[in-house]
């Protein structure tokens, strides 16, 4: 009986990534009317959600120098701090809060809000030193920030966005449009 190992090995480009695997990816389009200002926000069962920039998102069309600052005005995001079960002392958000800002350096900018009410658990600080994440790996290493909210508030805000298929079927459509 001949067997080779490496036969054994599955083709790992068909397992779904992590975030596909456990989380629930929604989307909010045009957020504050702006076009293609387009938000992605990943439920997870245990009310931890994910905030990142959906693939529609107009970032991704800009291929200039850019910079995640969490400092925003009064409030650096950079200096929140949990603690414990509970996660007490986290920063309350709102869904117009913004978590941070994407910076050009021609200057133009634009805000992250984070688009749904709850408690900023942790900003992801790797994208300070590699910014690049956000566009290369939004929906992994490139999240921006974990936010924590209520049971309710959580399965409300989910019912309330585009699940991942509606928003693929509305991206489709405006493909084809153009």
């Amino acid at each position: 009986m001949d067997f080779k190992i490496l036969d054994s090995i599955p083709d790992l480009a068909k397992f779904k990534s992590f975030t596909d695997r456990y989380f629930s990816k929604r989307y909010i389009l045009n957020v504050e009317g702006i076009k293609n200002n387009d938000i992605m926000l990943m439920f997870h069962s245990n009310r931890i959600t994910l905030l990142s920039l959906a693939p529609s998102h107009y970032f991704f069309k800009k291929n200039e120098k850019f910079k995640i600052n969490f400092d925003i005005g009064k409030i650096d995001r950079l200096s929140n701090s949990v603690k414990g079960k509970g996660k007490k002392g986290g920063q309350l958000l709102l869904p117009k809060s913004v978590i941070c800002k994407v910076e050009y350096d021609d200057g133009e900018s634009f805000d992250i809000p984070c688009c749904m009410k709850g408690t900023l658990i942790e900003v992801n600080e790797e994208l300070v030193k590699h910014p690049e994440l956000l566009k290369e790996m939004p929906d992994s290493n490139g999240f921006i920030a974990i936010i924590l909210s209520s049971i309710a508030i959580s399965e409300a805000t989910k019912n309330e966005l585009l699940s991942h298929e509606d928003y693929m079927k509305i991206i489709a459509n405006e493909a084809s449009k153009n």
